[in-house]
């Protein structure tokens, strides 16, 4: 090679490591040169709410939901928005973080892109952002912003299409490729968290293609995750005082496939608060899960009206101490359980609570999960004036099988035939009402003959015992609405496969419209709800159908029987079926809250096991 060629490849080579240090080699190395083994931890394509996004709407600041396979998301303000998942990952491994993203309207100056690396409560983070206008930045973010690469104009930015933003860490060095072509290199730098995820830049909005982080290396993924999963505070009496003695029980696990050995657990109190004993551990095994006793007390002299402890946990490949917030508040009454949900924000770890997932938000409150219960009436054989259905039994027994089988119900009373009578089924309205508390979920199914009364405009459930069309035999509308507003329940779904049952609705009302997101969820779980779904309205319905089942129940029953997610609210199963119900029989299904039953927004959630 001449001077001159050379002199141009020293060129060449300098533009692309600039600030890189000398003892990185200066090798070229392209988006297709790794090869390797690609070993997924995390990777999410947006076709289904199966990730811990924090998805929603906040009036006038933010949106972010799934739109047709994509991530949408929006800032309404001045400010940018973010939107962080914690993804452990073991960095003395190579590893790739990558994302694909789409910029649509908003202020073409203003950065999106990837952050990661970051911590929850100690502010450090890193950043590969681009702006529509054709230009990228590399920096990091620790009590202010560093540049590695600050904005610099590139014809790699597409302005028009989507832009893949990739960030691979191999051996000691860090490689940052934009639409497959590396624009930076640098030394490998730590993370200061687990945190990684997307930013929206200030009022702009940005679609989201999928995001990935994967190995690179085969190497065996033997790792200790000892993760704060719940802790729990108590004083001497009903409140956290000052001079009084607190204890703190933190539970942890190891959710790893390798033991934690020679922990060392460590604590930090503020001044003028005494630890009085501490209990640690100095091992756990994979799957284990242990418990660490702190006690300590807040002297006369402290001033503060809250007390924020830290925690370290060495010993561990990886923990989460650094992330979690230990705050107890004097004077307020001490929780059972004070952040039930808390190790949902940690996507290496799933609990057994069975909604785990819904509530990721730092700011969203704690949900208490009761149990879930079912009432479900099916009659057939019925006597004297009332003609003897086909189906009735076949769908309720049916709807029992695929809760049972299917989804988190714990009790679960079925009345068929000779067992369906009034008294009967006034019975176990009764029981739930005394028996049931304002955590409990109830679903009520009924099949079979319902009666509408003209003159007085009333509606009936009609049960095994009514030989006669005598109304004082029937179970009114009026008496399931008090029911229905009488059990102390979270939500009641009552669901009502019979002619006329779209007499249950009276008076106006108004429903949160569906969104399959995070925020979602947990705003229509913690509310109230007392709905009905009904195969019509003030109309007769179809008995026969398909398979055995009335139109009503066979399509319900695929929905139940099909559905893929963990958490399927009544609202979305109603849209599920509405069309076909309407499109294959004279009938139109309606699903509504029971007016002035105590309903505040809610859905009723079946979780699947």
């Amino acid at each position: 090679m001449d001077r001159k060629a050379l002199f141009l490849a020293l060129i060449l080579i300098l533009s692309i490591t600039t600030s890189i240090p000398c003892t990185i080699s200066a090798q070229v190395i392209s988006y297709n040169t790794y090869t390797g083994v690609q070993d997924t931890l995390f990777f999410d394509d947006f076709t289904n709410f199966s990730n811990q996004w924090l998805l929603g709407i906040e009036e006038g600041s933010w949106t972010e939901t799934l739109q047709d396979g994509k991530l949408y998301f929006e800032s309404h303000t001045d400010k940018p928005k973010e939107d962080l998942i914690p993804v452990f990952l073991d960095t003395e491994r190579d590893f790739e973080i990558e994302t694909e993203i789409r910029f649509l309207k908003g202020d073409m100056t203003k950065a999106y892109g990837l952050q990661w690396g970051k911590s929850g409560n100690q502010g450090g983070q890193y950043d590969f952002f681009i702006a529509a206008n054709g230009q990228f930045t590399i920096d990091r973010y620790k009590e202010g912003f560093e540049d590695y690469v600050p904005f610099t104009s590139s014809e790699q930015v597409n302005r028009y299409a989507p832009n893949k933003l990739t960030f691979r860490k191999l051996r000691d060095s860090s490689y940052f490729f934009l639409n497959e072509h590396l624009v930076h290199r640098m030394l490998f730098q730590p993370f200061y968290g687990n945190l990684t995820g997307i930013q929206v830049c200030e009022n702009s909005s940005i679609l989201v293609e999928y995001f990935k982080v994967v190995y690179l290396d085969n190497a065996e993924n033997l790792l200790s995750k000892v993760l704060i999963i719940d802790y729990t505070h108590s004083g001497k009496g009903e409140s956290t005082v000052r001079g009084m003695p607190v204890k703190l029980t933190i539970q942890l696990k190891n959710a790893g496939n390798k033991t934690a050995e020679n922990l060392e657990i460590s604590y930090r109190l503020p001044a003028s608060v005494e630890a009085v004993d501490f209990r640690s551990i100095k091992q756990l095994g994979p799957g284990e899960t242990e418990e660490v006793n702190l006690e300590f007390f807040p002297t006369k002299d402290y001033t503060d009206n809250q007390v924020r402890i830290e925690f370290t946990i060495e010993g561990a490949d990886i923990t989460n101490a650094g992330e979690v917030d230990f705050v107890i508040h004097l004077d307020d009454p001490d929780k059972v359980a004070h952040d039930k949900n808390l190790v949902q924000t940690y996507s290496e770890y799933r609990g057994d609570d069975p909604l785990k997932g819904l509530n990721v938000a730092k700011a969203l409150q704690e949900v208490e999960i009761g149990s879930y219960y079912a009432l479900i009436i099916g009659i057939d054989k019925f006597k004297g004036e009332w003609p003897p259905l086909r189906n009735a039994v076949n769908d309720a027994k049916s709807i029992e099988s695929i809760l049972q089988e299917k989804y988190e119900f714990h009790h679960i009373k079925a009345l068929y035939n000779e067992n369906a009578t009034r008294q009967n089924i006034l019975n176990a309205f009764q029981w739930f009402m005394n028996e049931l508390t304002e955590k409990d979920n109830l679903l009520i199914y009924y099949s079979g003959h319902g009666y509408y009364n003209e003159q007085m405009q009333k509606g009936y459930w009609v049960p095994v015992d009514a030989e006669t069309k005598q109304m004082h035999h029937y179970i009114s509308n009026e008496e399931i609405r008090s029911f229905m507003s009488g059990i102390s329940t979270r939500h009641t779904l009552l669901v009502s496969d019979a002619c006329f049952s779209g007499d249950i609705f009276r008076g106006k009302t108004l429903s949160i419209p569906y969104e399959n997101s995070t925020k979602y969820y947990h705003k229509v779980y913690s509310l109230m709800s007392r709905k009905a779904m009904t195969s019509g309205g003030i109309e007769p319905v179809m008995d026969g159908g398909r398979e055995g089942h009335s139109v009503f129940g066979y399509y319900l029953l695929k929905s139940l029987r099909n559905n893929e997610n963990k958490y399927l609210d009544a609202g979305e199963l109603y849209n599920q079926i509405k069309i076909p119900v309407i499109n294959n029989s004279e009938q139109t299904p309606i699903y509504n809250p029971v007016n002035n039953t105590g309903d505040e927004g809610g859905q009723f959630i079946f979780i699947a096991r």
